[in-house]
């Protein structure tokens, strides 16, 4: 195996299991109040927030762990590593710039909270690109129509269901991770008719 793939191949994982970690821990040292089932991980990640590092740390992992992913593979169709490497960057875009804090008392950037609004925004449409993009080069590509329907469907249930944003958008992030291993040669074994 060829370096690139490595790297292609062990930075999307290691990503994942680091966000994986902070959303299952993160939420320990979330403010008072605070519910995983209500509350995004944006949320949780919110500006001047106790334990808002965890989550902010997991998303620059997996973005980060994307970008590498897409800048390595070279066996990818080059739209679907252009939308991954996008859904990265919009991934660290997020953890740089942090949500309003949903802690009360606590004091809030606008201009902080309107750029990770645009981030979370890059991120979104960046998976639906991608899902888009496999679609384009498979019309059977099936997970990249179940993605492209997440895609659209979460967002509006989670405007529809304030109760339980949280976790449909934890779900989302979930199904994420299915559509980057499956991207990424090496990141799990799968057949030469789901390559992208």
């Amino acid at each position: 195996m060829s370096r690139a793939a490595a790297a292609a191949a062990w930075a999307p994982r290691t990503g994942i299991a680091v966000l994986a970690a902070a959303i299952l821990i993160g939420p320990l040292w979330a403010p008072e109040g605070f519910s995983w089932i209500r509350h995004t991980t944006s949320e949780q990640a919110g500006q001047g927030q106790a334990g808002a590092w965890i989550i902010r740390t997991g998303f620059a992992a997996y973005g980060l762990g994307v970008l590498v992913a897409a800048g390595s593979d070279r066996h990818g169709r080059p739209p679907v590593r252009a939308a991954l490497a996008m859904f990265g960057l919009g991934l660290l875009a997020a953890a740089l710039w942090s949500n309003a804090p949903v802690a009360p008392g606590l004091p809030a950037d606008p201009r902080e909270d309107w750029l990770h609004s645009v981030a979370s925004g890059v991120v979104g449409t960046a998976f639906a690109l991608a899902c888009a993009a496999r679609i384009a080069g498979s019309i059977g590509d099936r997970l990249a129509w179940a993605g492209l329907l997440v895609a659209v469907a979460v967002p509006l249930l989670m405007a529809a269901l304030p109760e339980i944003r949280g976790l449909m958008q934890r779900a989302m992030f979930g199904f994420s991770v299915v559509l980057v291993l499956d991207a990424f040669p090496g990141a799990q074994n799968r057949s030469s008719s789901r390559r992208m």
